[in-house]
């Protein structure tokens, strides 16, 4: 639920920042969040995501807990660290993208990008069961970052005031979490019989956390750098709101992914392979007309919604068939995934993921240099669709293994 109100509330908030910022600033608003997240991400290890895997059902205890937490926020300082220097050294190398933004600005910008990703206070709580609490904080974060804006609009329409408006509620919902942590009554009498915790398996699972995040960089930020660079900031904010349109489309095949996740891992284990298929292809047969209906939808009513998210949209509808056409392909076969990863292709799925991302940068570069924007996209169509294609092939191949 949290992570479709913030989809749903980010893409909101767009049409707002388009309105006090204008395009152009808005690309290099983009520009700096992705390369923010790139440097974050190529040198902080995930420690938390190793937490999450270790310690349930170890012997442990909140105070011991809190011990590893801190030591998580540790690695995720030093990537912020390293994040505020990379960003902050852009603008001597004279970067239209970054050049129009102050160096306050710069560091609002890192902070209301990164804190978001922070995965250590978040495992805390995660691994104490309260769910409700970052639930209810992260829905009052995204609420909040749209009342700011609209008081931006209102009463200070500047650049600054935007970036304000996006860091101040990160700033908040950390503060808070983090407080509440460190001043949790019960934080160290709950004590947990049970194996002993292993160092090594939280650093191992924390290094493959890391190994994966930085594998999905091309598609996730390096992507928006390349159509920042090789076009323009007013270009990538085209497609950076063509890319959230994506994200909103695929809500609505979202619940039925996660929930598939846990059935497929259910029947793999109790060796039901004929069930397991079974369920892979009643979900395909389920989602496929349920996407393409609602991009039918999207594109038809196009010259309703697209002027309120920004008057000038109307006018990439190339751009937008593409983007619903990747929409409709990916939430249609999203299960595929799931399957596959049930099925313990993990290495498979890591050799997949590293080489179809390559590729995509190739052609990515290759089709915007030929054929602008509708090129950009039209590579990440072909990257989502050859995915697609490639593990639905070794599905039906493992299953004529099995007969």
């Amino acid at each position: 639920m949290l992570n479709v109100s913030a989809t749903a509330i980010s893409f909101f908030a767009i049409p707002i920042t388009l309105r006090i910022m204008g395009l152009q600033h808005y690309g290099s608003f983009v520009f700096v969040q992705a390369a923010a997240a790139i440097v974050f991400t190529l040198v902080t290890l995930q420690y938390w995501q190793g937490l999450l895997v270790e310690f349930p059902g170890k012997a442990s205890s909140a105070q011991t807990l809190k011990r590893h937490v801190l030591r998580s926020v540790s690695f995720e300082l030093v990537g912020i660290v390293m994040a505020f220097a990379v960003i902050l050294a852009l603008p001597l190398f004279s970067l239209d993208q970054v050049s129009v933004f102050k160096w306050t600005d710069l560091l609002l910008i890192i902070l209301s990008t990164l804190l978001p990703t922070l995965g250590s206070l978040v495992a805390f709580y995660r691994l104490t069961d309260r769910y409700r609490t970052l639930m209810v904080v992260g829905l009052l974060c995204n609420i909040l970052r749209l009342v700011f804006l609209n008081i931006a609009w209102h009463v200070s329409p500047t650049v600054s005031a935007v970036v304000l408006s996006y860091a101040a509620p990160e700033i908040l919902r950390s503060s808070y979490l983090g407080c509440s942590l460190f001043f949790m009554k019960s934080a160290g009498q709950a004590v947990e019989e049970g194996p002993p915790l292993q160092q090594s398996k939280i650093y191992s699972a924390g290094k493959w956390s890391t190994a994966q995040a930085v594998a999905d960089l091309p598609v996730a930020h390096v992507d928006k750098i390349l159509v920042g660079l090789a076009l323009s900031p007013e270009a990538l904010g085209i497609y950076n709101i063509l890319k959230r349109l994506y994200s909103i489309i695929n809500m609505a095949t979202a619940p039925v992914y996660m929930n598939s996740i846990p059935e497929f891992a259910r029947k793999v284990n109790r060796d039901d392979l004929t069930g397991a298929y079974a369920l892979w292809r009643k979900t395909i047969l389920l989602l496929m007309p349920i996407s393409a209906c609602i991009g039918i939808v999207f594109f038809v009513t196009r010259g309703i919604w697209t002027g309120f998210v920004y008057h000038g949209l109307a006018s990439y509808s190339g751009e937008l068939f593409v983007v619903i056409l990747t929409a409709v392909i990916a939430g249609s076969f999203i299960t595929s995934h799931a399957f596959y990863w049930a099925l313990g292709k993990k290495r498979q799925t890591t050799i997949i993921t590293v080489t179809s991302n390559i590729i995509y940068l190739g052609l990515l570069l290759l089709l915007s240099a030929k054929f602008q924007l509708i090129g950009a996209l039209v590579a990440f169509l072909i990257h989502v669709s050859a995915v697609v294609l490639v593990k639905v092939v070794f599905l039906l191949k493992e299953r004529g293994s099995y007969v």
